[in-house]
């Protein structure tokens, strides 16, 4: 057990060096995702199934990104996981779109969410492509 939280704590500061190092706009883009995504569908949570899948969804992939860390260190392999995770949340808001009324506080979070999904997937799925073409 031991060894594991050294692993995770040596994990955790590689993952806090590596984000110091993006650029400043990156950086506050998460910022947003933590706040739309994290912190959104938390608060929405407790009213609504949408909120509830991408609560699990969000809090999975911070599990899943850790461990990815710990087994290849930081790099752009970091999105996969949102890919694998936020692909099926982004499907399922667009399937509910019609049923959401758009101009409630609850429809724009959700409006809000599924534009952030969608732009971080680009991200992404851009990422993923350089880390394997060796970019």
């Amino acid at each position: 057990m031991d060894g594991f939280i050294e692993a995770f704590i040596a994990a955790q500061a590689a993952q806090d060096a590596y984000v110091a190092a993006l650029p400043q706009w990156v950086q506050l883009w998460m910022y947003w995702m933590l706040a739309v995504l994290g912190l959104g569908s938390l608060v929405f949570s407790f009213f609504r199934s949408e909120a509830r899948w991408l609560l699990l969804s969000f809090v999975v992939t911070i599990i899943a990104t850790m461990a990815l860390g710990m087994s290849v260190g930081w790099n752009k392999l970091w999105g996969v996981t949102h890919l694998i995770f936020w692909t099926p949340v982004v499907v399922l808001f667009i399937r509910r779109w019609g049923q959401i009324d758009k101009k409630s506080v609850y429809g724009v979070w959700f409006v809000a969410a599924l534009a952030t999904m969608i732009v971080s997937l680009m991200f992404d799925a851009k990422d993923l492509a350089e880390y394997l073409m060796g970019v």
